[in-house]
């Protein structure tokens, strides 16, 4: 994220949509949080609503959010655990899953932090497919 403290303070930044299993996906970050944060960025997962999922589609991901550290390389990282992706479960993945409070903007902006090197933050996402919710 580039600009990253000059960003809007009242809307989301949406990343490129990349593709993982077959799937097109973004991140979405709220530079100075979203309503429900405390102070801190926010910071999601989305699925594109433009996306269209097989009636019987239904896949079991687990998800790291990351904040890279550009020069102490002690990464801020959260991971989501296991949840459900499929036609049942759209609106949670086109709604995302991240966290309100994922890091506290008085620390990812100390210069001394590395987080913010110039007004760039490198966000990054590892997203598995790890099953089908069909699996026994």
């Amino acid at each position: 994220m580039d600009n990253f403290l000059e960003l809007d303070l009242k809307h989301f930044v949406r990343s490129p949509t990349f593709e993982v299993g077959g799937l097109k996906w973004y991140i979405r970050m709220y530079p100075r949080g979203d309503k429900y944060s405390n102070d801190c960025l926010s910071l999601y997962l989305s699925l594109d609503d433009s996306v269209e999922l097989p009636l019987e589609y239904g896949k079991v991901v687990e998800l790291t959010l990351s904040i890279l550290d550009q020069k102490n390389v002690k990464h801020r990282t959260a991971t989501s655990g296991l949840w459900v992706c499929g036609q049942g479960h759209k609106l949670v993945c086109v709604q995302g899953m991240g966290s309100s409070n994922f890091f506290g903007l008085k620390e990812l902006k100390d210069p001394l932090g590395g987080y913010v090197v110039g007004s760039s933050c490198i966000v990054k996402a590892d997203l598995t497919i790890v099953g089908s919710s069909n699996d026994d």
